[in-house]
């Protein structure tokens, strides 16, 4: 690590001491029992649930990873496009909509899971993936562990682990590139973020903050891993699986673009505009510009030396969410980290107001898992209330910083 970044790391590890108080102690061990009790009831209902030979399996997304991975396990990975066959692996309803729309560096990936039941495979993932969302926020909390605990078992990651949907794994490798990025491992940052490719639609900002910064040994880690991941999985399963993917690919755009407004579990700003009564197609436009926007202010902040290596990180983060055409209740996994770099850059404290931001970051989008089930409340209004907008405003208090906060001796990045 250069001292420059040494020296900001310190400063904002110090920032987190508030943290290491018996209070904090108190919130992890509620945090702990609650979410892990959560975790394993859902775990112990899948194992239940799947005992008895012709009972459906759980409603949850990783029937699509489970089903792919048994047909790529099985020799047939080119089916895993086809959406009847995909369907027919965890007994999907002919109404179903729910197609495999990934490359095939992911598909390598989840293939061993074919390989094990349904429950099995779901409690490997759960384990998986809460592990190393462990591992990725070590290197934030500056060694406190009830804020370590707070961070990685937060009620905002709630519905990824539920879901067994692979943000949390997305987000580990992001928060493990931006660790190795701010200790000037450049090469090490470059090939994890290569490997975000396996979901490339969150990953548009990242290329414009390592631009922005100059940090091409990065980048051109990045596009030889990003090569290395298109290319080998291909030899594997043979191009058809690219031109059976374009067409699902395109498929799902056309019925997204129609959607939009009827999508009760979206939270970018094009539903919002949609629900507000914006037509689609100016919805869609609206996003776009947003995500230009973003674009812009992440080069301002991360370009600026009046912030430090968090704040360009948080920045990056509401770029990622206030950007990406595609993303759902479960992806407000991304809002802790960006409570936690707004935190180490002292943009937020323990103030009584700041918790007005603190406290939905880290509940995320939980409430609406809760109220699929409780129906309590119209589910369209809590993306639409407190998400974009408090996303919008967590990037404009990284902004001001950047255009308008004291030149800072260290460097970041």
């Amino acid at each position: 690590m250069i001292p420059e970044a040494r020296v900001d790391k310190a400063a904002a590890d110090a920032r987190l001491q508030p943290f290491a108080g018996r209070v904090a102690f108190y919130l992890a061990g509620l945090t702990a029992v609650v979410s892990l009790t959560l975790f394993m009831a859902m775990v112990v209902v899948t194992f239940v649930q799947t005992s008895q030979p012709g009972n459906p399996l759980m409603p949850v997304d990783f029937r699509v990873f489970w089903g792919a991975a048994r047909l790529a396990a099985a020799g047939e990975p080119l089916a895993v496009h086809d959406l009847g066959r995909l369907g027919a692996t965890f007994g999907a309803g002919a109404e179903d909509y729910l197609p495999w729309l990934y490359p095939p560096g992911f598909l390598v990936l989840v293939t061993p899971l074919g390989n094990l039941s349904f429950a099995m495979a779901y409690l490997v993932w759960t384990g998986l993936t809460v592990a190393l969302t462990f591992w990725a926020f070590r290197p934030y909390v500056g060694g406190i562990r009830a804020l370590w605990i707070i961070a990685a078992l937060a009620p905002a990651i709630y519905p990824a682990v539920l879901l067994g949907q692979n943000s949390l794994l997305w987000m580990a490798g992001l928060l493990a590139a931006l660790a190795a990025l701010r200790d000037g491992r450049w090469l090490l940052s470059g090939v994890l973020i290569g490997c975000l490719t396996l979901k490339p639609h969150l990953g548009i900002m990242i290329p414009v903050a390592l631009l922005a910064i100059g940090a091409w040994r990065t980048v051109f880690a990045a596009c030889a891993t990003t090569v290395v991941l298109l290319v080998l999985p291909t030899l594997l399963y043979g191009v058809e699986y690219w031109r059976l993917l374009g067409l699902g690919l395109a498929e799902h755009k056309e019925r997204l673009a129609v959607w939009i407004g009827e999508m009760l579990y979206m939270i970018n700003f094009a539903f919002t505009a949609a629900f507000f009564g914006v037509p689609d197609t100016a919805a869609w436009a609206l996003q776009w510009f947003l995500a230009l926007a973003s674009s812009v202010a992440v080069v301002v902040v991360w370009r600026s030396n009046r912030v430090g290596f968090d704040l360009k990180a948080a920045a990056l983060l509401c770029a990622i969410i206030l950007s990406a055409p595609y993303l759902w209740y479960y992806e407000t996994v991304f809002l802790v980290p960006l409570a936690l770099f707004l935190l180490r850059g002292g943009v937020l404290s323990l103030k009584p107001l700041h918790f007005l931001i603190l406290v939905p970051l880290w509940l995320g989008a939980v409430l609406q898992s809760f109220n699929m089930v409780l129906h309590l409340f119209d589910p369209r209004w809590l993306p639409v209330a407190y998400i974009p907008p408090l996303v919008l405003f967590c990037l404009g208090l990284c902004l001001r910083q950047a255009l308008s906060g004291p030149a800072l001796i260290a460097r970041a990045a």
